[in-house]
């Protein structure tokens, strides 16, 4: 009778720990794995890279030739800047459907204007030397230029909510008007890559190479968050698109050429965890932007690409 005892007391305790534990686990088993759709800039086999992870049928990839910058500009339409000029491809399906030239230098970074207008920023552009930009007008013919003497590697160029925009350069951030004059310098250390103004008004920076950092800077340029990439072995943080849940994929660049293996993407919460990533084989992505739920038709907002 004893032994019949301790054995109905030992199953209720057994029964008791399953069904503590039975919620937890069927919680884990049921938290969704992260797929996205995207758009990527390969510097290591140059190509313009559409993956969907939900739909592999999907996929595509186009050799472009080098490539640092795209822009999604609507209409079914995702604009690159390329050596020598810029291209427009069909979002769906990888097709060229534009293709301009006579830049000459070397083009980092592009923006189109709700007037048409298509902005260049990079080195020795439009028979320039240094620093520099060139303004297209709905034509495609060069109709401005300007040199930046006092700033060096003229990476990504951002739209504000005003009508400015900010220009990520070697140690700084600059604010420039319509008008192509610097009004505002953040001082940042770093081969700062890409600058973004966010919806409450802050700067987002990525450190660019040689480094893997976010820094979300206020207008005083004090550091409100960074989010550090030290779960990744390898690589620098350059192109990076905020998703409308505040979440953050980031390029984790790894260097010029095909002769890589590792992770080229990775998405951030908002409080700094990492929940996403993504790896291919001979690849370099230097820039992303993440499609999911969102137009062809309509690009997305300044705050976001």
């Amino acid at each position: 009778m004893q032994t019949n005892y301790r054995h109905t007391i030992l199953g209720w305790i057994v029964a008791f720990a399953i069904l503590t534990l039975l919620p937890s686990t069927l919680c884990r088993a049921a938290a969704p794995t992260l797929r996205h759709r995207f758009l990527a800039v390969d510097d290591g086999t140059h190509t313009l890279v559409h993956v969907d992870e939900q739909d592999p049928g999907r996929n595509w990839s186009v050799t472009t030739g080098y490539v640092m910058d795209m822009r999604l500009v609507g209409g079914n339409r995702v604009l690159l800047s390329v050596d020598d000029g810029f291209r427009e491809y069909e979002l769906t399906s990888g097709k060229l459907v534009k293709l301009v030239k006579g830049t000459g230098g070397k083009c980092y970074s592009l923006d189109r204007t709700k007037s048409g207008r298509t902005l260049l920023t990079g080195d020795d552009l439009g028979g320039q030397k240094g620093s520099s930009l060139v303004v297209y007008d709905p034509e495609d013919r060069i109709a401005e230029r300007k040199v930046f003497a006092d700033l060096t590697m003229l990476r990504h160029l951002r739209p504000t909510r005003s009508g400015t925009y900010l220009v990520a350069a070697v140690g700084q951030v600059a604010e420039v008007d319509e008008g192509w004059n610097i009004t505002r310098r953040l001082r940042i250390p770093g081969n700062l890559f890409k600058a973004l103004q966010l919806t409450n008004g802050n700067i987002l920076v990525s450190s660019g190479p040689g480094a893997r950092f976010l820094k979300e800077v206020n207008g005083q340029c004090e550091v409100v968050r960074e989010i550090q990439g030290n779960g990744l072995p390898e690589g620098s943080f350059t192109g990076f698109h905020v998703q409308r849940d505040g979440n953050v994929v980031v390029a984790n660049w790894l260097g010029h050429g095909a002769n890589h293996d590792g992770t080229v993407l990775v998405e951030y919460d908002r409080d700094g965890k990492m929940v996403w990533r993504y790896g291919r084989p001979h690849a370099s992505f230097v820039e992303v932007v993440v499609l999911d739920g969102m137009s062809a038709l309509t690009p997305p907002t300044a705050s976001e690409q």
